[in-house]
C-alpha cells in the first residue's frame, strides 16, 4: 500500500512539473512506435549496448533486452524540442549455467534530448572513471579535456575545435555525459530505481541547450 502512495505521489508530481511548463506527459511506452522511434534517437550507450563476447565466458547466454520508456515529457525548452524520460531496460537470460531462465534486475537511467535543427558529426563526451570505455576514444590536444573526459567522434580535429570551444561549460559540470548524433542532443545518468528526479531537469537541459547554440546556425 505504501508503494502505491509513494508511486501516485511521484505521478503527481511529474503531471504537475510538466504542467508547469506546457510539456506533455506520456506515462509509459512500451513496445509501440513511438517508442522504437525515440530509441532510434538515442544511438549508442547505454540504450543500444554493445553485445557481450561469446568467446569470452560461455555462460550466461543471453536473449533479447527489453526496453521501457517512462515519465515521457515533451516540449519546449527556450528554443529547442525537448524530451525528458525514464529509461528501463532488461536483459533476458537464456541459460544461467544451472539451467534457469529469466531476466536480470533492470537497469535504470533518466535522459534528456533536444532536437537540433541541422545534423552534427557524431561526438560522444563522458567523463573519465576507473572503468574504460569499450572503445578507445581520441585526445583533443587540450589537458583540461583529455584529464577528464574520454572523446569519441568520427572527426578527432573538428571535434579538437569544438571541445576547446566548449570547455568552460563542460568543466562547470565536469559529472555531465552527452553525446550528439544526427539532430539530436542527449544526455544520461544511471540511476538505482525508476522514474524522474525532476530536481535534476532543469540543470540538465540547461547545459544541453548551452552545448547546442554552438551548433545552431
Amino acid at each position: 500500500m505504501g508503494f502505491m502512495k509513494d508511486y501516485g505521489r511521484k505521478l503527481r508530481a511529474t503531471r504537475e512539473f510538466a504542467a508547469t511548463r506546457g510539456w506533455t506527459l506520456m506515462n509509459s511506452m512500451r513496445s509501440d512506435a513511438e517508442q522504437r522511434a525515440l530509441l532510434e534517437q538515442l544511438h549508442g550507450e547505454p540504450f543500444h549496448p554493445a553485445e557481450r563476447n561469446p568467446d569470452s565466458f560461455p555462460y550466461p547466454v543471453l536473449g533479447r533486452h527489453r526496453h521501457l520508456l517512462s515519465d515521457v515529457m515533451r516540449g519546449t525548452y527556450r528554443q529547442w524540442s525537448a524530451v525528458v524520460f525514464a529509461y528501463t531496460r532488461q536483459q533476458e537470460v537464456l541459460d544461467d549455467s544451472f539451467g534457469r531462465r529469466g531476466w536480470e534486475n533492470p537497469q535504470y537511467w533518466i535522459a534528456a534530448l533536444l532536437d537540433l535543427p541541422t545534423p552534427v558529426t557524431h561526438l560522444q563526451v563522458t567523463p573519465r572513471t576507473p572503468v574504460p570505455p569499450e572503445q578507445p576514444g581520441v585526445a583533443v590536444g587540450d589537458p583540461r579535456i583529455d584529464e577528464r573526459f574520454h572523446v569519441h567522434t568520427r572527426d578527432p580535429m573538428w571535434a579538437a575545435r569544438v571541445l576547446r570551444d566548449l570547455a568552460p561549460v563542460l568543466l562547470d559540470d565536469p559529472g555531465r555525459q552527452w553525446r550528439i548524433s544526427g539532430t539530436s542532443i542527449l544526455t544520461w545518468a544511471y540511476q538505482p530505481m525508476s522514474g524522474v528526479p525532476l530536481d535534476q531537469v532543469d540543470a540538465a537541459l540547461e547545459q544541453l541547450s548551452v552545448i547546442a547554440e554552438h551548433f545552431t546556425p
